[in-house]
């Protein structure tokens, strides 16, 4: 008798021996596009194709280790989400949003993480979420967390980095370069640790899921966390703060320039717009299996209770001279037209990484660009990324 699971695995299995000739095809069209698209042509060359080759390897061998559910589980989601999306889009991406409670610390710990010294600052996350997501028990209290590098005297500009899927370890502050916007820039950092992430992952639950409302309850609850954050920082004694987020960071980052006046610049980098759509794009390639479930991903019900979190609909409080977009030209795990679509909702500054989603955070021009957007009140003179 055949095993009904193993066409999917075999699928997905699959993915790894495609990663060459996908790469190579898609850093080719990157290179064709032409003046009149929305979109720069990205150059084409071993940097360009090696970076591709990263951004698929990564798809590839999390399509692998990832457990897909059964397409009865996500038809189940959905319905969930038809039962609850007049109470959700009803309330919009305001009324969902409520604002958070203060921030008032746990306790504050001293850690090092090789060279970088930090403190870990403790909270309770006590989101006020609809009550449709609330009778769920998704907005129960749960300790969140935020890393911090602060300095002594006079008051500082503060940034709050987002980071990615898959991140918020102590490494972050690696790779993030938290040491240089500390001790290079002069900066105070502020490190929040995304829900399930990090020290707060927790067994057989992941974010994002193939979930729907689970997904939207999740980001309400970061967005709940980092404005918190933002709150606390703006009772100490700063001169400004940035909010920027990175890649699943992206929207969260955006939502809460928008909801909060504190925010004083918004910068989002390489960002993941449209979580659900992100997915089911990635779903096309898992064979029929994979493409009936972006079906359901893609479907109105998922629509409608993802407008809640939909960084498109407010205006960011940041004037357009604090707003950055910063995307790779040829991304391969986000939509780089939705990163577009972003920049002329906010009509910013927008600048291109010619290469890929991981690549970016070995370029020495996307981390000028950051650098420069984080020190400047000005309009950012930086129109390309190398």
């Amino acid at each position: 008798m055949p095993d009904p699971g193993r066409g999917p695995v075999l699928t997905r299995l699959s993915l790894l021996g495609g990663i060459l000739p996908r790469s190579v095809t898609s850093a080719v069209r990157a290179s064709k596009r032409y003046d009149g698209d929305e979109l720069p042509a990205c150059p084409l060359g071993p940097r360009q194709v090696g970076e591709a080759i990263l951004d698929e390897f990564f798809l590839a061998a999390s399509a692998v280790v990832r457990s897909v559910p059964d397409e009865a589980v996500v038809a189940a989601a959905v319905q969930r989400c038809q039962e609850e999306a007049d109470e959700l889009a009803g309330l919009g991406v305001v009324g969902c949003n409520v604002a958070p409670r203060p921030l008032e610390p746990l306790r504050s710990i001293p850690r090092r993480f090789g060279a970088t010294q930090f403190e870990r600052l403790d909270y309770v996350s006590t989101p006020e979420l609809p009550p449709s997501l609330a009778a769920m028990g998704l907005g129960r209290p749960e300790v969140a967390s935020v890393r911090t590098m602060r300095h002594v005297g006079a008051p500082r500009p503060w940034v709050v980095w987002i980071h990615g899927a898959g991140q918020g370890r102590s490494d972050d502050l690696i790779s993030l370069r938290a040491r240089h916007m500390h001790e290079v820039l002069g900066l105070n950092v502020a490190f929040p640790v995304l829900p399930l992430h990090g020290l707060r992952r927790r067994r057989r639950e992941v974010f994002p899921s193939f979930d729907p409302l689970v997904n939207v309850a999740v980001t309400l609850r970061a967005v709940s966390e980092v404005r918190a954050v933002v709150g606390w920082i703006a009772r100490q004694e700063s001169t400004s703060i940035a909010v920027v987020g990175l890649s699943l960071g992206g929207p969260i980052a955006a939502l809460v320039a928008e909801l909060e006046p504190a925010v004083d610049s918004v910068g989002v980098v390489i960002p993941m717009l449209d979580l659900h759509a992100t997915l089911a794009h990635h779903l096309d390639r898992g064979g029929e299996h994979g493409r009936r479930l972006a079906a359901l991903l893609r479907s109105e019900p998922v629509r409608r209770v993802s407008s809640v979190i939909d960084p498109m609909i407010l205006e960011p409080f940041p004037p357009t001279s604090r707003r950055v977009v910063l995307a790779a030209s040829n991304d391969r795990l986000t939509s780089i037209r939705a990163a577009q679509r972003l920049h002329e909702r906010w009509q910013g500054t927008v600048a291109w990484h010619d290469g890929g989603h991981i690549g970016h955070l070995m370029s020495s021009g996307a981390r000028s660009f950051v650098d420069d957007f984080l020190l400047s009140d000005n309009e950012i003179p930086f129109p390309e990324v190398p």
